[in-house]
């Protein structure tokens, strides 16, 4: 049996994918800590299990599998690890924890990225994801308006539940160890900074302007045909894995215009000053939302398929976008049970229909999302 338990709740865009990665693939050298991570790379379906109406049998299929793995092992830190954690309760999951390993002691790790920072790369999300189609500034008008980024009301809970076993880590450069959020997040799973990260293959490499434009297309029309959110989901993050793997990208990268800056300043600045206070004991997200404020640009920039991408490729990537909401709507299981298991979400043997006309289906997916990366890596300014 593990000797003790660290839960990994995120926060969302805070280098998670790229510790989950590291974790899954055991590509870190201690000889010092034994670390025993989950089965699989992001365990989403455990957050599932934590939800106010989660059916009884999904938190014992959950729990009880990740009890069964952890006692299988010999010693070492038990991790877990899933950034939608965050959206759960902390008095929740303690009490579900109590229940499947009553004494383990547990330690809770969360990163914190500026307000800012956070808004921006939310935004590639939801468009990447199809779950925004606005523009920039309409983005930043929404998120003052819901809590993700109202870190006070939120971090202090966890730290009630879980008291000085929970970690809260700024997401800034200068204040991770060695300027990078894997190395950061080892040095406290570990308890030393004795250990060596072995060399693992860059993933959710931020996407440029143009690539988002074209990825906004894709969602529309996958939207508009009725694909699911779920599937929209892995769509857009297969999309993006293929394209952090193309060399030589390059491309505007999204920024704040001062009008969204301003606004976030207004919104944020004193959410900043509490978790400073509560958490850091100096300035670090003020500094961050004061400094975006400073460097915003003063024209905004343009997310329109139409500014990057000529007629005939909006017209390929339309066709490719059609074709895929048809083979997903014939076999809605076929090309998602594969990419969960490209990405560690679920075991092969779990994959329920294995007919010929189910791969066929699937790999009629992949490679039409192969055409639509090799345009999207291809905008008319490149």
């Amino acid at each position: 049996m593990i000797q003790d338990l660290l839960v990994h709740t995120g926060d969302p865009k805070t280098g998670t994918s790229s510790i989950q990665s590291v974790l899954n693939a055991g590509a870190w050298r201690c000889s010092t800590a034994q670390l025993v991570p989950q089965q699989h790379l992001n365990n989403a379906p455990l957050a599932n299990a934590l939800k106010a109406d989660a059916d009884p049998a999904l938190v014992e299929a959950q729990f009880g599998s990740l009890r069964d793995w952890f006692s299988s092992r010999d010693g070492g830190t038990g991790v877990i690890s899933t950034e939608f954690l965050a959206r759960r309760s902390p008095h929740r999951l303690r009490e579900v924890l109590a229940d499947y390993f009553p004494g383990l002691p547990v330690r809770t790790i969360s990163y914190v990225r500026p307000h800012a920072s956070r808004a921006v790369s939310a935004y590639g999300q939801r468009l990447k994801t199809g779950t925004f189609d606005g523009s920039l500034p309409d983005f930043c008008r929404f998120i003052t308006t819901v809590p993700t980024l109202y870190y006070a009301k939120r971090f202090p809970a966890w730290r009630e539940v879980f008291g000085s076993g929970m970690i809260l880590r700024p997401f800034v450069r200068s204040a991770l160890r060695e300027g990078d959020a894997v190395s950061d997040f080892l040095s406290h799973a570990l308890g030393t900074g004795d250990f060596e990260l072995l060399p693992l293959d860059t993933v959710n490499e931020a996407l440029s302007v143009a690539e988002l434009s074209g990825l906004r297309l894709v969602q529309q029309v996958l939207r508009g045909r009725e694909v699911t959110d779920h599937h929209r989901l892995a769509l857009g993050g297969a999309l993006q894995r293929k394209l952090s793997a193309v060399p030589g990208r390059r491309g505007e990268k999204p920024v704040l215009d001062q009008a969204s800056a301003s606004r976030l300043l207004t919104a944020f600045q004193a959410d900043a000053q509490a978790l400073d206070s509560q958490f850091f004991g100096k300035s670090v997200l003020e500094e961050e939302l004061l400094r975006s404020h400073g460097s915003a640009s003063r024209t905004g920039q343009d997310f329109s398929p139409e500014a990057h991408f000529l007629p005939r490729q909006r017209i390929r990537l339309d066709k490719a976008a059609a074709r895929i909401a048809s083979l997903i709507r014939k076999m809605p299981k076929a090309w998602r049970q594969e990419y969960q298991v490209s990405v560690s979400q679920r075991d092969p043997q779990d994959i329920e229909d294995r007919s010929l006309a189910q791969r066929r289906n699937a790999k009629a997916v992949w490679e039409t999302l192969d055409e639509i990366a090799a345009i999207l890596a291809q905008p008319k300014a490149a």
